[in-house]
Order: C-alpha cells, then sequence, then structure tokens
C-alpha cells in the first residue's frame, strides 16, 4: 500500500509561503542595507562639501590679510629700520613714525574691525606696534620670550604662518595671528618678523550659517590640538585630549567613527595645508541612524501588510486547486461503493476539468451498462447476461476507480501550479489511457496498441512508485501487429504489481514480455520473479480459469483480473483460447496468452 503523504492544500500553501517569504525577506534586507549604504554616503558626500567648503572660505579669508600685508613686504621704510643700527635713535624716531603713519594705518583703516593689531620685530628687540587693544611692553620677559619663540616657530623661508595665539595680554584663543619673517634692504639675511592680528570671531563668522543637528559639532583645531572654533562657544580655546584626535587627510577629505563624551560619533575631517589646522564635522551615529530605523520601521509594515495580502491570496488560490481535486476523490470513493453520482465541471478547462470528463464519461457508461444488465437479466440468456456484465467489468477493469484513485494520489505529490512537467506527464499518459479504454467493445486490437497503452500504465506509475522500472520485450517486428484482444496486456502487468511485488520493488525484480508462434496459436508470455504462488493458490486460480464463471468471483477476493482476462479472450475467440498460468513459490509466475493464428 501507498503510504499516503501530507495533503495537496498543505504543500502547495506551503509552496507559496516558502515562494513569498524568501523574496520579501531577500528584497527587504537587500533594501535596508541598500538605503543605509545610500544614506550614509550621502550624509558623508554632504559633511565632506561642507568641510570642503569651509575650509575654501577660511583659505580665501585669511588670503586677503595675507595680501594685505604684501606691501609692508616691499616697503623701504620697514627694510631701512631692519637695516639701522641698534643705537640711532633719531633715525628709530623716524622711521617708527613713517611706518605707523604710512604702511600699518592704511591697512587698518581698509580693515578696521577685524585687525586688532600690527607690529614688527627685529632681532634686537626693537619693535614698530599699532594696536587697537591695550598697549604692550616691548621690554618685559615675557614679551622677549614670546619673541624668541616667534623666531623659533617661524621658518626662514619666508612663508607665512598661521598662529592661534596673541601678543596681547588676555586675547589667548580670541586672535588668529598672520606672521612671516623678513628681510632688510641691504642683506639677504632675514632679519625681523612682520606680524598681523586678527579677530577669531570674525572668521567664525564664516562657517556659523551651518546647520547639523542640536547633537552635532563643527570643529577647527590648530596643529597642537587647540580649538580655533566650535559651534559651542565655551569649548573655544581648550586643548583637545590626544585620544579623541585623529590625522586628517593632507587636503583631502577622511571620514571615521571615533568617541566622544561617551557617544559614538561619525566624523568627516580635513586638514588645510595653508593653515596647518584640522576642520572636522560629527554626528551621533544615533541621529545617521534615525532616517534608516524609519525605514526600516515602514519596511516592516509594508512587509507585514503584502505578507498577510499574499497568504491570503495564496490559500484562496490553493483552495480553488485542491476543492476539484477532493471533490474527484470523493466522487471515486463513491463509485466504489456503488454510488454513480457524478461531478460538475468547474469551467476553467484544464487538466483537472479533462480528468472530470472522462469521469463522468466512465459513470454515465458504468450506471448505463448497469441500467442494461438489470434491465435484461430476466429477459436475455444467461449468455447474454454474462457477456454483458463481461463488457461491465472489462470497462470497469478499463478505468479502474482504484487506478484513477491512484493516479489523482500521485498528481497531489506535485505542485501543479508550478508547470510541473511530471503533471504534464501524468496528465496526459492518463488521457491516453482513458481514450484507449473508453471503447467497450471486444474487437481486437494490434500487439503495437497493447503496448503502447502497457508503455502509458508505466509512465504513470513510475510517478506512484517513485522511479523506474524497466521490463523486457522480447517481441519480434513480425508480431506487433498480431491481433489481440484489447486491454488484455496491461492488467498483467498490473497483477503483476499488486501480487508478485506486493512487499515493494527491488533492484533484482523483472518483468518480460514474450511472443511466440506455432502453428495453430499465437502466444504472449507476461513472466516475473517476483514472490510466486504457492501449489494450493495456483490450483484454486486454475479451478477458476476452468469454471469461466465472472459472477462467482467476489470483489476483493483477487484474480479478477485475470479471469475477466481469460473470459474475454475466450468469448471473442473461442473456448479453446484464454490464459495458462504456472507459478513457484518465491520463484515467479508465468502468465501465457493463447490466441489464434492470425
Amino acid at each position: 500500500m501507498i503510504k499516503r503523504r501530507k495533503g495537496l492544500f498543505f504543500r502547495l500553501y506551503t509552496c507559496f509561503i516558502i515562494v513569498i517569504l524568501v523574496p520579501l525577506f531577500v528584497l527587504g534586507l537587500t533594501t535596508f542595507y541598500g538605503a543605509s549604504d545610500k544614506l550614509r554616503d550621502q550624509a558623508e558626500a554632504n559633511m565632506a562639501q561642507i568641510v570642503n567648503i569651509t575650509s575654501h572660505h577660511m583659505e580665501q579669508y585669511i588670503r586677503s590679510y595675507e595680501n594685505s600685508s604684501l606691501s609692508l613686504l616691499t616697503n623701504l621704510d620697514i627694510k631701512e629700520y631692519l637695516d639701522m643700527a641698534p643705537e640711532s635713535n633719531y633715525k628709530n624716531y623716524y622711521y617708527t613714525s613713517r611706518i605707523k603713519e604710512y604702511a600699518f594705518e592704511p591697512i587698518l583703516i581698509r580693515h578696521p574691525d577685524v585687525i586688532t593689531a600690527l607690529y614688527i620685530i627685529d632681532k634686537d628687540g626693537r619693535a614698530v606696534m599699532v594696536n587697537k587693544g591695550e598697549s604692550f611692553d616691548f621690554t618685559t620677559q615675557a614679551s622677549k620670550a614670546y619673541f624668541d619663540n616667534l623666531f623659533s616657530t617661524i621658518p626662514n623661508n619666508g612663508k607665512l604662518v598661521i598662529l592661534n595665539d596673541s601678543i596681547t595680554s588676555g586675547q589667548e584663543g580670541h586672535s588668529i595671528t598672520l606672521a612671516r619673517k623678513i628681510r632688510g634692504l641691504r642683506s639677504m639675511e632675514y632679519k625681523g618678523i612682520l606680524a598681523m592680528e586678527i579677530r577669531s570671531a570674525d572668521l567664525s563668522s564664516l562657517w556659523k550659517g551651518i546647520e547639523l543637528g542640536p547633537r552635532s559639532s563643527f570643529t577647527i583645531e590648530d596643529n597642537q590640538g587647540k580649538i580655533i572654533y566650535h559651534n559651542d562657544p565655551s569649548k573655544i580655546g581648550q586643548q583637545l585630549s590626544t585620544k579623541l584626535r585623529k590625522d586628517a587627510g593632507e587636503d583631502r577629505v577622511e571620514s571615521f567613527v571615533n568617541m566622544e563624551d561617551g557617544k559614538e560619533m561619525f566624523t568627516v575631517a580635513l586638514h588645510s595645508s595653508y593653515t596647518d589646522w584640522d576642520l572636522r564635522i560629527s554626528i551621533p551615529m544615533d541621529d545617521l541612524r534615525e532616517p534608516i530605523i524609519g525605514i526600516r520601521t515602514n519596511m516592516i509594515w509594508i512587509g507585514a501588510v503584502t505578507l498577510a495580502l499574499a497568504l491570503l491570496l495564496a490559500y484562496r488560490f490553493s483552495y480553488s486547486i485542491t476543492t476539484p481535486i477532493q471533490n474527484l476523490r470523493r466522487g471515486m470513493k463513491k463509485v466504489e461503493k456503488g454510488d454513480w453520482t457524478r461531478i460538475p465541471i468547474i469551467g476553467k478547462q484544464d487538466e483537472v476539468d479533462e480528468l472530470i470528463v472522462s469521469y463522468n464519461s466512465m459513470v454515465y457508461k458504468l450506471s448505463d451498462l448497469v441500467e442494461q444488465v438489470y434491465t435484461a437479466e430476466s429477459t436475455k440468456r444467461e449468455a447474454e447476461l454474462e457477456w454483458q456484465k463481461a463488457e461491465l467489468q472489462a470497462l470497469q477493469l478499463q478505468i479502474n476507480p482504484h487506478f484513477l484513485y491512484n493516479t489523482l494520489e500521485t498528481i497531489v505529490c506535485f505542485p501543479a501550479v508550478q508547470d510541473s512537467s511530471e503533471v504534464s506527464e501524468i496528465v496526459k499518459n492518463m488521457a491516453y489511457m482513458l481514450r484507449y479504454a473508453v471503447q467497450t467493445s471486444l474487437e481486437e486490437v494490434t500487439v503495437v496498441n497493447e503496448l503502447k497503452h502497457v508503455l502509458n500504465y508505466m509512465a504513470i506509475l513510475k510517478h506512484r512508485l517513485g522511479k523506474e522500472f524497466e521490463f523486457d520485450v522480447e517481441i519480434p517486428p513480425d508480431f506487433l501487429l498480431k491481433k489481440m484482444v484489447r486491454l488484455t496486456l496491461q492488467p498483467l502487468i498490473e497483477n503483476v504489481f499488486q501480487h508478485a511485488f506486493f512487499e515493494g520493488i527491488e533492484e533484482k525484480h523483472r518483468i518480460q514480455i514474450e511472443a511466440q508462434e506455432t502453428d495453430s496459436v499465437f502466444i504472449v508470455t507476461v513472466s516475473d520473479n517476483g514472490s510466486g504462488m504457492s501449489d494450493t493458490t495456483l490450483l484454486k486460480l486454475r479451478s477458476r480459469l476452468v469454471n469461466k464463471r465472472l459472477t462467482e468471483v467476489k470483489e476483493g477476493k483477487g484474480g479478477i483480473g485475470l479471469i475477466n482476462v481469460h473470459r474475454r479472450i475466450q468469448l471473442l475467440f473461442g473456448e479453446a483460447y484464454g490464459l495458462e498460468v504456472d507459478s513457484e513459490l518465491g520463484e515467479g509466475t508465468v502468465i501465457r496468452m493463447i490466441m489464434p493464428k492470425s
């Protein structure tokens, strides 16, 4: 007995769930991570653009003041001042006055609110200074230390140096000093320092319009790690901890993740080679992930609604597929009990409709024949009654409800909605068998037609068994057009699978079909190496064949297929013909169909 698998509805619905869930899950993950990467890239690009633009504006801003000081590099009064002897008091007064009036004052007039101090310091400690703030004493030890630091910090190549420092007491962190070494008139040696101090608050106005969010930060720090600008004014002038600093790319943007005040921050940084400053924008990772979390929430809701609708549609579709098949199965069971109820066609004009049409045709013919048998039972001769019953049982054997039921069970084993090639093959072979079997007459057919019918049967049986079963056909080509009775060879093959191989198909099992001809008869032999029959069982079967009474064989007792074939051969060809059976327990069985030589 074939072990019943899970119902078609369960397996079909399971397949739908898998087909729906897997793409939905893959699409969700792909979209989520793709959107995450896209948002991060976009945020990084926006931050990089802000940093680049800010750096550019800052450099242009500082260059504008550097350009204002270029005229001082060629000023003759400044150069003469640097070349004069230290003890020349008159010249010192003369040049100091001219430098303040003709060199420094025009620059201060052009930038009255930005430049806080302009001064020149030579190696001997002499200085000329214009200061908007408090006056500066150049003779103190602190001032000399400040000048010495300037001379050691500024390189001997005339390059401008930007310092986050001030000569004025109390202005550290609030002023930016632009300084460079300059030469005298008569020597290539650098003899002094020209410096200009500007207010850092005015420099900060360049990036005050940057909106980054309440928890984000924009920082500019000098090469010593001191904060020049921060969107939190309380942090301006603070010294950054070395663990919070990270080398930025030289005139290129770099991004990294770091920890600030216990928070994970996404930072975009740029090092300006012109100012030797680092610009950094930091955004909390939680703020960066917030849009992604919103996308994830929307995707979950959309996915849940889509999944619910898809599962509902899958349920209805699976139900529409399995319902007609279940109706057909119930109809088959009713036929087994003698109820000739017909099944309505669902109107989809598919393979199931074809099976229902064939089933209804079978029920109609069977019920019609039954009616004829009962009507003729009291009026016709016993031979006519036996003939009709032979035709009835021949038709029952042609379209066996058990066979149709098991075939449908085989179709159930495959997901029909997947356009399975196995389902197409089963339905096609079933249609061929039904078309061949619907004719109820005991007419003669050729051997090749019977073999085709057997091949269709074996093609369906292959799917029921779950594996191929090959049998040997040793029939000379000249015998293929010999005459034999319709539907006699396939029942013998089916009998082998039901009785000879009832414990299951093994590799050793074989079925062989042969044909031979003598002077007077044509013999077709079906042999197997199955379980065989005991002597007692063989004698009972031979007795039934000799008795030839179909009405004495009760359904379910076994042997009805062989006796039906035997009797129909005799009804067509005569009493001298029919079946011969030889068997040995454990060795196999040989069945010979004896027919007249044509």
